[in-house]
């Protein structure tokens, strides 16, 4: 559908339940798509929704990849096989694990096993690969450059930082809409009936902080995200700082957690908090890895919490005062 004057919301569904929103900025002079969801989903949904709306993939001329995952990159061959004159284009800090299928699933989907002992196996990993059909990114961003897609219309590529280095937002002051992807993550990831999925995923504590705080001071009458509604007015604040302020719920949990108890695990924190903030089904709480991750090394960082090897090789946190 059309949420704003020249840009276009596609559903992409994936998984069980699963969806994904990619978006379809069209000028007169150029055209831009954010994201192309997984693998299947340019021939399900987005190539569909561009010839219903009259559309010729031959007039694409970026496609922009807001971060590395994928849901988001997923069809980026696909894509580019039908609009093979469109530049791809992703954050720099993002590159590697968007250009590649195999380091995405090193850098990303396997980063907790050798410290956690948790990761999605063999056929999980076989999955990814089905899902996401990467290709070489043709140019790499930085957020600020600006995108002119009619006379008089120009698109801004923000840095929004938090649930990836790079992630990236498109802003477009001329509706003051912002194609957020997962730049704020509410209190959970939502499925295509709007239940909880799975636990917001932000990685990186103190960035996605600053990101919401920035986004909180921009101009922005609408809110345009990757897995959740529409935000719009009065809706954009709340949403930004319903995200904010779970993830500082999380961080508060934590280190209650870690008084009560003396020390935990990554999976023992998940374990016991998981079913504690949020009803998303119980095979999802392996996700919260992504955020709890973050908060604890945010909070091992400010000398809240002190990180050491147990036994058995993982990592456990004890407050601070105890390590002493």
């Amino acid at each position: 559908m059309q949420i704003a004057p020249g840009i276009h919301r596609i559903k992409c569904r994936f998984g069980v339940n699963r969806m994904v929103y990619v978006h379809l900025l069209v000028g007169t002079d150029a055209a831009m798509l954010v994201d192309t969801g997984c693998a299947h989903n340019p021939a399900q949904e987005i190539l569909p929704y561009m010839a219903s709306i009259g559309f010729d993939p031959a007039r694409l001329t970026y496609i922009v990849i807001s971060h590395s995952d994928i849901d988001h990159q997923g069809g980026n061959a696909p894509m580019k096989a039908a609009a093979p004159q469109a530049i791809i284009l992703c954050h720099t800090l993002d590159h590697a694990w968007v250009a590649d299928t195999e380091a995405l699933i090193q850098g990303r989907y396997s980063q907790f096993e050798r410290d956690h002992a948790i990761g999605y196996g063999d056929a999980g990993k076989q999955g990814i690969r089905e899902g996401c059909l990467s290709t070489p990114v043709d140019v790499t961003l930085s957020g600020g450059e600006r995108f002119r897609l009619s006379p008089g219309w120009a698109v801004e590529a923000v840095h929004t930082p938090g649930h990836t280095w790079g992630h990236l937002a498109i802003f477009d002051p001329r509706s003051r809409t912002l194609i957020a992807g997962e730049a704020a993550m509410w209190n959970a990831i939502l499925d295509d009936d709007w239940h909880p999925a799975m636990p917001p995923t932000y990685c990186y504590v103190d960035t996605y902080l600053a990101t919401q705080d920035r986004l909180l001071a921009m101009d922005i009458d609408r809110l345009a995200p990757a897995h959740w509604p529409l935000q719009e007015g009065p809706a954009v604040a709340e949403y930004l700082y319903a995200s904010r302020n779970y993830c500082l719920l999380v961080e508060r949990m934590l280190v209650e957690f870690a008084r009560h108890t003396g020390g935990f695990t990554l999976l023992e924190a998940i374990d016991t908090l998981g079913p504690k903030l949020g009803a998303w089904p119980a095979a999802a709480n392996q996700d919260f890895s992504y955020g709890m991750t973050g908060n604890l090394e945010s909070l091992t960082k400010r000398g809240v919490l002190a990180a050491a090897r147990n036994p058995n090789g993982l990592m456990r946190w004890t407050p601070q005062e105890q390590a002493l």
